[in-house]
C-alpha cells in the first residue's frame, strides 16, 4: 500500500505540474491575442487622428491659398510641417516615463510569483505532516509554481524583428 501511495503522489505531482504548464502556456497565449488586438486598437485611432490632421491641413491650405498668393502658402505649409515634427518629437520624448515607475512596473510579477510561492510554502508547512490536505497544498504548489514559470519565460520570448 505505501507504493501505490507513492505513485499516487508522483502522479499527481506530474499531473499538477503538465496542468500547470497548460495553464501557463494559455495565459500566455491569452495575453499575446490580448496585445494584438491593443495594438491593432491602437493603429486604428493612430490612423483616424493621422486622418482627421490630414483633413485641417489641407482644409488650412485651401483658406490660405484662397487668401493669399502661392507662395506664402508654399511657406505656411513648410512651417506647419515643421512644426507637427517637432511637436511630434516632443511628444516621443515624453513617451518613456518616469523610472521609478518602470522599476514598479518590472518589479509586479517577480513580487506575485514570489508571494505566491512563500504563502503556499507556509500553508504547506504550517500544516502537520499527516495531513490530508498537505497533498493538495503540495499539488498547488508545483501547479502555481510550473504556470508562473511558463508564463514568466513564454511572455520573453524574442521579439522578431519588424520588417
Amino acid at each position: 500500500m505505501d507504493i501505490l501511495g507513492s505513485i499516487g503522489s508522483v502522479v499527481g505531482i506530474g499531473t499538477s505540474a503538465a496542468t500547470g504548464g497548460l495553464f501557463g502556456l494559455v495565459g500566455n497565449i491569452a495575453s499575446k491575442a490580448l496585445g494584438f488586438f491593443e495594438n491593432k486598437q491602437s493603429f486604428d485611432q493612430e490612423r483616424a487622428r493621422w486622418s482627421h490632421e490630414t483633413e485641417l491641413l489641407q482644409l488650412q491650405m485651401k483658406a490660405k491659398a484662397e487668401e493669399t498668393e502661392h507662395e506664402i502658402a508654399i511657406a505656411a505649409s513648410a512651417g506647419s510641417y515643421a512644426g507637427l515634427s517637432e511637436s511630434l518629437k516632443a511628444e516621443a520624448a515624453l513617451t518613456g516615463g518616469h523610472t521609478w515607475v518602470n522599476d514598479v512596473r518590472a518589479l509586479v510579477r517577480p513580487v506575485l510569483t514570489l508571494g505566491l510561492a512563500g504563502f503556499l510554502c507556509f500553508a504547506f508547512f504550517a500544516m502537520t505532516p499527516g495531513d490530508i490536505d498537505r497533498a493538495y497544498v503540495a499539488d498547488s504548489l508545483v501547479f502555481a509554481a510550473v504556470t508562473a514559470i511558463v508564463w514568466w519565460f513564454g511572455d520573453r520570448a524574442p521579439k522578431r524583428a519588424s520588417k
